[in-house]
């Protein structure tokens, strides 16, 4: 058996950790750990040099998105290609700006596209 959390668990321990966080070190440090791993898999699967190759983040409106948009920022400065296609109407403020200085291209949604289904 695997143990797990439940959501309340989880969301309990990420609200200690957020309180102590005033810096947004936190988001950071999952940014660079989600890209590290981002970089390992494409080093694994291509086995080829990073620079030139093109990602594709998915970004959500919350803390995960702004995760996403600062580990999309160390991908660009590694020298991959990276477009953030934002799922939302909103984006995390700081990671967003991170990405756009990086040099990453942002894609925003139709807001039409999910009226017409």
């Amino acid at each position: 058996m695997i143990p797990a959390f439940t959501v309340a668990q989880i969301r309990d321990a990420e609200a200690v950790a957020l309180r102590q966080d005033s810096n947004g070190a936190l988001m950071r440090r999952a940014a660079g750990e989600l890209a590290g791993v981002l970089v390992d898999l494409l080093l694994d699967r291509l086995g080829s040099p990073l620079p030139g190759r093109r990602v594709v983040v998915l970004v959500g409106s919350g803390n995960n998105g702004g995760d996403a948009l600062f580990a999309g920022a160390r991908l660009r400065r590694r020298g991959l290609a990276v477009t953030a296609v934002l799922a939302a109407d909103r984006a995390h403020p700081a990671g967003l700006a991170a990405l756009q200085r990086a040099g990453g291209r942002v894609v925003r949604r139709d807001p039409q596209s999910s009226a017409r289904g």
